[in-house]
């Protein structure tokens, strides 16, 4: 029985080993995903944003050849309809930009979202950008996941904890009761939740970095695990070899004469 349980035990440990190198891999690739994508096939590649995951487009209402798209590591802008781009430059790294909108009643004024981090306010285009204060502080868990004008240009912002509201004139915000998410959606939100638990994102702006850092060292000691124990393991098969070929050795050797 013993035995049983050692073999079982050793065989379980390698498999889980395997998992969890995948694991931690998978995590390290999906925080640094530009370092292995493709570039797109095609001239002008490294003028392009489309080297990212595209999240948001907008289109300036007042001059349609100013374009802006948010990516998961960027914003960028063209001012001749997508010809050349540049990167928008910001007070905060650029992660996750998940909406960019073009306030349509007030000319050059564009809102951006970025889902770790908070809401920026531009106001001459997306040249220059300001961050907005909110009533919560995203890197320390509250997400930014959506946000939207309506028709009086009031300000709405979807987050982890619930919607929130800001007039036209700006002020204070208010915090609008959370709607209860459509059972259909349920399964989204968990696969949602379970994807920024992998790439650390749950945990704000140091979740990133965190994350890498446990994955490494989870790939160490996996690897220092598998090293000993097959060192181990051929170290012992070689020793028994050794005494192997020493038994025959000793079998095989002539007996000595005996003097009478």
């Amino acid at each position: 029985m013993t035995k049983t349980m050692l073999t079982l035990h050793r065989w379980l440990g390698l498999v889980a080993g395997v998992m969890i190198l995948i694991a931690a891999g998978t995590a390290i690739g999906l925080n640094h995903q530009d370092a292995w994508r493709r570039p797109p096939q095609g001239g002008a590649a490294a003028q392009s944003p489309f080297q990212k995951y595209v999240l948001s487009t907008a289109v300036d209402p007042t001059d349609s050849r100013r374009v802006l798209v948010g990516t998961n590591d960027g914003v960028f802008r063209s001012l001749d309809a997508g010809q050349t781009w540049e990167e928008a430059v910001l007070p905060v790294p650029a992660e996750q930009a998940g909406t960019i909108l073009f306030d349509p009643h007030r000319p050059g004024v564009v809102y951006l979202s970025l889902r770790s981090i908070g809401v920026f306010r531009s106001e001459d285009h997306g040249d220059i950008w300001e961050e907005m204060t909110l009533p919560f502080y995203p890197p320390e868990g509250t997400q930014v996941t959506g946000l939207s004008l309506d028709g009086a240009g009031r300000v709405l912002i979807a987050t982890t904890e619930g919607l929130y509201l800001q007039a036209a004139s700006g002020g204070e915000w208010r915090h609008l009761a959370k709607p209860a998410a459509p059972k259909a959606e349920d399964g989204k939100q968990l696969a949602q939740l379970m994807y920024d638990l992998h790439d650390g994102r749950f945990w704000g702006t140091y979740g990133v970095p965190i994350t890498d850092a446990v994955s490494v060292a989870l790939i160490v000691l996996v690897l220092s695990g598998y090293f000993l124990y097959f060192g181990r393991v051929i170290r012992v098969r070689l020793s028994r070899m050794r005494a192997a070929r020493a038994a025959a050795a000793r079998e095989k050797a002539p007996e000595p004469l005996v003097s009478p």
